[in-house]
């Protein structure tokens, strides 16, 4: 198909719909999270895998109708006259995710947690498998509220090789639970270009101007692309993954405290405009922390904030999914595990160290404060994960 020639060329990315949807998305999803953080801490992290959260709604959105599928368009950006080709860019994103990375390991889960009572079209379960990478998953939610969740958690941890545990927290599921989105994902890749952890230390990580931590910061000097954006007020850097096919963005505010006001002023065509302009830097000198997040988020009143009202509630309507009357979603549960070391991957496949030499000032980017990252792929240009990071 066209979309899997773009995906193996190397090529600039498509003008995909689902780099569209997934750019806005990932955007909407951070500020809304932001503004919803758990206790309302100010200095907490926000990570998730906006791609995996859009798969499970995307799937979701089949299955629904009328108000109800219009209000998850809304919150996915989804045009009316876009859905079939954006359904089928995800289709092929999911399919050949790991051919289009093979040396990035990237594992997702993507369930739809069924109680028995609740009878299941047999036209959605085909859908969610063949389009979704996803599964419906029949148990005694209502009945037995802890071996189902013991058993969800088991089923994450089976499709993510045991990278994801604990997907469900305790009160995930009670006996009015009916149906419960889960959908977790794990990335850990080999870099281009391996740090050499002779250059790791500890150095100190400024997470306030009043407060810091010691972290293992990683060092590396060698050609990088990155790009200044005076609006946002932030430099950011592209750290390739082996291949190049996938990539981490770091965006680092000028200023220690910058982070709050880069979230308050990122929007999706600003963010665009930066990732456009990164382009390659002579000679930069990288610090970047050795740290590894993960997050489980309870997305209910998250996705109800950006519109997604009448799915929680008995308004919903499942009809492409159910037959069953009054059948809502409960809530939406998501985990994300992401690892960030000197090779990236295991470091089985070790990448040759190649001595460089260079002559006159370099470019520092020193990541010793808070700032916001995303990953990436290359074809289609599409978000994987996103996040900010105030502590390690």
């Amino acid at each position: 198909s066209r979309f899997l020639r773009y995906l193996f060329s190397g090529s600039s990315a498509p003008p995909s719909r689902l780099h569209d949807v997934l750019l806005n998305f990932s955007v909407d999803l951070h500020r809304h999270q932001l503004q919803l953080r758990d206790g309302g801490s100010a200095d907490g992290n926000i990570f998730t895998s906006p791609f995996a959260i859009a798969l499970a709604l995307a799937a979701t959105h089949a299955g629904s109708r009328s108000e109800t599928a219009s209000q998850l368009a809304q919150v996915l950006h989804l045009q009316d006259d876009l859905i079939d080709d954006v359904r089928k860019e995800f289709a092929d994103m999911v399919l050949h995710l790991a051919d289009a990375a093979p040396d990035v390991k990237v594992h997702l889960a993507n369930g739809v947690a069924v109680d028995r009572g609740v009878r299941t079209s047999a036209d959605f379960k085909d859908l969610l498998e063949s389009g979704y990478d996803g599964s419906v998953k029949e148990l005694d939610l209502r009945k037995n509220p802890q071996r189902s969740r013991t058993e969800l958690n088991s089923w994450v941890e089976e499709k993510t090789k045991f990278q994801v545990a604990d997907t469900l927290p305790v009160g995930a599921v009670t006996p009015s639970t009916s149906v419960l989105l889960v959908n977790a994902m794990y990335l850990k890749g080999q870099w281009d270009s391996d740090f050499k952890s002779d250059y790791t230390s500890r150095k100190p990580f400024r997470e306030t101007r009043d407060k810091t931590s010691m972290v293992e910061m990683m060092f590396q000097r060698k050609n990088y692309k990155t790009a200044f954006c005076k609006t946002l007020d932030v430099n950011a850097l592209e750290i390739p993954y082996f291949g190049k096919k996938v990539s981490m963005v770091i965006l680092l505010p000028q200023k220690v405290d910058g982070l709050a006001t880069l979230e308050a002023n990122l929007t999706a065509t600003n963010l665009q405009a930066l990732l456009r302009r990164l382009c390659e830097d002579d000679d930069v000198e990288l610090n970047l922390p050795k740290f590894k997040l993960e997050q489980s988020s309870s997305l209910r009143k998250v996705l109800e904030s950006m519109g997604a009202q009448d799915l929680f509630t008995d308004r919903a309507d499942l009809a492409g999914f159910t037959d069953s009357k009054g059948v809502r979603v409960s809530e939406v549960v998501h985990k994300a595990v992401l690892e960030i070391g000197e090779e990236g991957a295991e470091g089985v496949f070790a990448t040759p160290v190649i001595m460089m030499c260079y002559g006159g000032a370099s470019f520092n980017f020193n990541v010793d404060h808070p700032f916001m990252f995303l990953i990436r792929s290359c074809n289609p240009d599409v978000i994987l994960f996103m996040g900010s990071v105030r502590h390690l």
